[in-house]
């Protein structure tokens, strides 16, 4: 058996995402709408290996610019390790994924050359890939969570065609950060708040994501989403078979004052006729730092709090700057 590369996703990969159950010790929540997201992926590089024409297991990497991003690590369960936070050193499958990181490097490496991913910090199952294959955690994220039980429609609020001046205003703000990107933000809508004149006061791009979530972060996660469903109000926050929430990315802030991200989000959950967001951020971005203690986040961050997740890197490159997070990476 070895790894076979393909720059396109089979759809018995997509069937083994379907499958693919995420995290260990913390939040256990399953992707729904896998066909339609992975559609999206940017240039991909997918590594499959199949016994008896079965896939057992992928590691599909997004090809960018400034190098590789590793959006896929998966196995089928029934050749997922058991809780090992290693694989066997010697083993043939580890020689193999090495082999598929080295191709890499040599024949596929962007103009900085390096590779990335995004591990939650208490997924014992991809601590091992991350230890075992050389990388190491160079940043850490917040997994911030936004939600209002009746979130208020905000006035000038309005979903606008992406346009050079939106461009321009991200271009501001983020270009600096450790692999930005545009595939994701350059086409399509953005909401923009404004004042009675027309000014802009805060805007994002928003995208909608359905989970089946099988446990919370935390001490009670796996209560919570027993319990939750049945509480009245309290279930207007999580519907664990199918739980649609919105994801922002690319915030900007061009009044200044932090508030008027806030009135952002809740009219745009209002809009949505949604109660919560989760919102990723490299833990030194600007904005984010601002809008901890300004924000009133409410009461599905008081239950769940703040998740960690790692960047890590492969080899010796070092992010200086705050690393930009599009939403189709996280979900």
């Amino acid at each position: 058996m070895k790894f076979e590369l393909s720059k396109e996703i089979s759809p018995d990969l997509v069937q083994l995402f379907e499958r693919t159950v995420l995290g260990t010790n913390g939040a256990k929540y399953k992707h729904l709408d896998v066909a339609q997201s992975v559609a999206h992926t940017d240039n991909p590089l997918s590594f499959s290996l199949r016994r008896r024409e079965q896939l057992i297991a992928n590691i599909t990497f997004c090809q960018r610019p400034f190098g590789l991003y590793l959006r896929y690590f998966s196995f089928d369960s029934k050749f997922q390790s058991k809780g090992k936070a290693r694989m066997n050193p010697k083993s043939v499958l580890k020689v193999q994924i090495e082999e598929v990181f080295q191709d890499l490097e040599t024949n596929y490496g962007g103009t900085q050359n390096y590779c990335y991913a995004y591990i939650d910090t208490k997924n014992v199952r991809s601590k091992w890939m991350s230890e075992t294959f050389g990388f190491k955690t160079k940043a850490k994220l917040a997994t911030q969570s936004y939600s209002r039980l009746f979130p208020k429609q905000q006035q000038n609020l309005s979903i606008e065609k992406i346009n050079a001046a939106h461009l321009s205003l991200i271009e501001q703000t983020y270009q600096h950060y450790t692999a930005y990107l545009t595939y994701y933000f350059e086409n399509g809508e953005i909401a923009c708040l404004r004042d009675d004149a027309g000014k802009l006061l805060a805007m994002a791009k928003f995208e909608k994501v359905r989970w089946e979530i099988q446990r919370l972060p935390g001490k009670f996660g796996g209560l919570q989403v027993q319990l939750l469903p049945y509480l009245p109000l309290l279930n207007r926050l999580i519907q664990p078979k199918e739980h649609t929430f919105l994801v922002p990315e690319v915030v900007c802030n061009p009044s200044g004052d932090i508030k008027d991200v806030d009135r952002l989000f809740e009219g745009m959950l209002a809009k949505e006729h949604l109660h919560s967001m989760l919102w990723w951020n490299d833990t030194r971005d600007s904005i984010y730092q601002k809008a901890q203690k300004k924000i009133n986040w409410g009461l599905l961050h008081q239950l769940i709090g703040v998740a960690e997740v790692d960047v890590v890197f492969r080899g010796d490159f070092e992010p200086k700057a705050p690393v930009f997070i599009a939403a189709f990476d996280m979900v």
